[in-house]
């Protein structure tokens, strides 16, 4: 549980020089990429780096609704857990919860949607319907969105986000990476950096392959709702990593991982990617939209956002930089910390670590968290929309006066 509200810090066993990153400050919206920053020496997998000051949240004197009709769709939204098995005779069986969009029935006498940490302790989807693939709305095939949790995470870290693509029209699919999440931390049974940093695109490519496949089993019921030459890939910190790894290929003493050409487009949410080369992130040439909060400290702006965002030939390019928000902005901690103490009998232990995981994201003077939802959701949603449904993305002058965001094009 402790690190499946942690994230992403201590991602692997690769280290690198600490970067200093520069206090951040309020900043006109521009349409050019910053000057290049240098890059750190590339090493087995990402790691964190040197903390950046402390942003004062800004005054909320622009129109707190930032156009944001897009954060949620007009579809009520169903999850369904599945389990994708191994069948290379390994034991990497992977635990996938799949989000997508309801038929107008569907929710008669269903229940919500329970993210289940332990007996007795989970979150409560304010949202989604704990239903299955025989609910799917009729009217696709839609978009595939695969979804990547941090190091230690779990896959309905960020429930939130993942529901709000579902409610727009995209199946979005999320698995536990084995050996990377909060029970393998718990009990000491994580998997070594290189292994880890391999293992993550791995399991991409995997639950691509299953929801591609009309023989399938375990995914039999979403095959025919998904648009196979319509795939996005997103993720948190090391899950930010791992999406960026679908274009670029990776590769460690533990093995290599050649890009999937399958992947259309990333959205990545407060990155760990100085693991990356500069030649791994040239590579990568598609449609890409990076966000990040200021005040991150454990995946700071510079250089996990600057790197990629400097360094990568995608077309078109995007980046959204939200000030006074933190690691955690882009996970629903802020929701545990408000549900989970009013369960009965919860043990203390899970209210602390919750706690102690909220001061990244969860305090007065971050980012309000349903501020952050919000531009996380409306900008992914139109930079999907813009890549795969012929919508238009966010324009730069429709968001100027708004002075708790960045936004950049290229």
């Amino acid at each position: 549980m402790a690190a499946s509200c942690a994230g992403s810090d201590g991602d692997t066993a690769a280290t690198t020089p600490a970067t200093d990153a520069p206090a951040a400050t309020e900043a006109p919206v521009v349409t050019a990429a910053p000057a290049d920053t240098a890059a750190p020496v590339a090493t087995d997998a990402p790691t964190d780096t040197a903390a950046p000051a402390a942003t004062d949240p800004p005054e909320p004197d622009q129109d707190p609704d930032l156009d944001l009709d897009l954060a949620y769709g007009d579809y009520e939204v169903g999850v369904q857990t599945i389990t994708i098995t191994d069948t290379s005779g390994g034991d990497r069986d992977l635990t996938v919860d799949v989000w997508f969009p309801l038929i107008d029935s569907a929710t008669d006498g269903a229940g919500p949607q329970q993210y289940i940490f332990a007996p007795g302790v989970y979150y409560e989807s304010p949202f989604a319907f704990a239903v299955g693939s025989e609910s799917i709305a009729p009217d696709g095939p839609f978009p595939l969105v695969i979804y990547s949790h941090g190091s230690g995470g779990l896959r309905y870290i960020s429930s939130n986000y993942t529901e709000a693509l579902a409610s727009n029209g995209y199946i979005v699919a999320a698995a536990d990476h084995t050996g990377n999440t909060a029970l393998e931390l718990i009990t000491g049974a994580e998997v070594d950096g290189p292994s880890n940093a391999i293992n993550r695109p791995n399991d991409v490519t995997r639950i691509i392959d299953a929801f591609l496949d009309p023989e399938s089993t375990e995914t039999v019921g979403f095959v025919a709702a998904v648009n196979p030459g319509q795939i996005a890939v997103t993720g948190h910190s090391v899950g930010g990593f791992t999406a960026y790894a679908m274009a670029s290929g990776y590769s460690t003493d533990a093995g290599e991982f050649v890009a999937d050409e399958r992947v259309l487009a990333l959205i990545t949410l407060a990155p760990a990617t100085d693991g990356l080369t500069d030649d791994q992130l040239l590579s990568i040439q598609i449609p890409a939209l990076v966000m990040a909060g200021t005040d991150d400290t454990s995946t700071p702006i510079d250089p996990n956002v600057t790197r990629p965002w400097n360094q990568s030939a995608s077309s078109p390019s995007y980046r959204v930089d939200l000030l006074a928000a933190e690691h955690q902005s882009f996970s629903d901690v802020c929701a545990y910390q408000d549900f989970v103490p009013t369960l009965p009998d919860v043990p203390q232990l899970f209210i602390d670590f919750i706690d102690d995981y909220a001061e990244e994201g969860c305090e007065p003077d971050d980012m309000p968290i349903e501020r952050a939802q919000a531009i996380t959701n409306t900008f992914a949603v139109a930079f999907l929309n813009e890549v795969f449904k012929g919508g238009e993305m966010i324009q730069i002058d429709e968001v100027d006066e708004q002075t708790d965001l960045v936004f950049q094009a290229e």
